[in-house]
């Protein structure tokens, strides 16, 4: 009778964990905390935040889904903090901008009188989808995704990038390299 190998698969968060176990400044926190975040465990990802933004302070995503963590647990002061520092690294961002945005809403509502009503009249078709733009179409999330063995999302993400900003010759050079490791494989 022919016995089967047994195949281990590790699920890609368990991949996730073990990175940072093995090194605690990787980057994986970010994939880590976003997962969290999805699952409903905005403690969790606060935590993997603030670890990870310890070796990495200046990292936008992570300042991102910090603020996002904050403002799940209710703690809108410093989510505001979080949004401000994404914006200071990141003046493009559009989901800070939004959080800030609503946090001067909601500070000017709740005084009347005090300012005159905000319009936020823009030339955006559609609100920004979160999924979308939680940096997990930036270069460093490629860069994740790349380190932990999931070529096929890091290119994807690649090329994305790539149609934003057509003149990032840096993206183009990981995009000829990861298709070389791929081929590889």
């Amino acid at each position: 009778m022919d016995e089967q190998p047994i195949t281990m698969t590790v699920a890609p968060t368990e991949r996730l964990e073990q990175s940072l176990d093995r090194d605690p400044a990787s980057l994986a926190f970010i994939a880590l905390a976003h997962v969290r975040l999805k699952e409903g465990a905005a403690e969790e990802a606060l935590t993997l935040c603030r670890s990870g933004l310890l070796h990495h302070p200046h990292h936008s995503t992570g300042h991102l889904l910090c603020g996002l963590a904050f403002a799940a647990s209710g703690q809108e002061e410093e989510a505001t903090r979080e949004f401000q520092e994404v914006i200071h690294l990141d003046p493009g961002n559009r989901i800070a901008v939004l959080h800030l945005g609503e946090a001067y809403r909601k500070a000017t509502e709740d005084k009347p009188g005090d300012q005159p009503p905000v319009r936020l009249d823009h030339n955006v078709e559609e609100e920004p989808d979160f999924e979308e733009e939680v940096a997990f179409f930036t270069f460093s999330m490629a860069e994740v995704y790349e380190s932990q063995g999931f070529f096929e999302k890091a290119m994807a993400i690649y090329e994305r990038v790539l149609t934003i900003q057509s003149d990032r010759e840096d993206v183009r050079k990981r995009i000829t390299r990861l298709r070389r490791k791929m081929g590889a494989a």
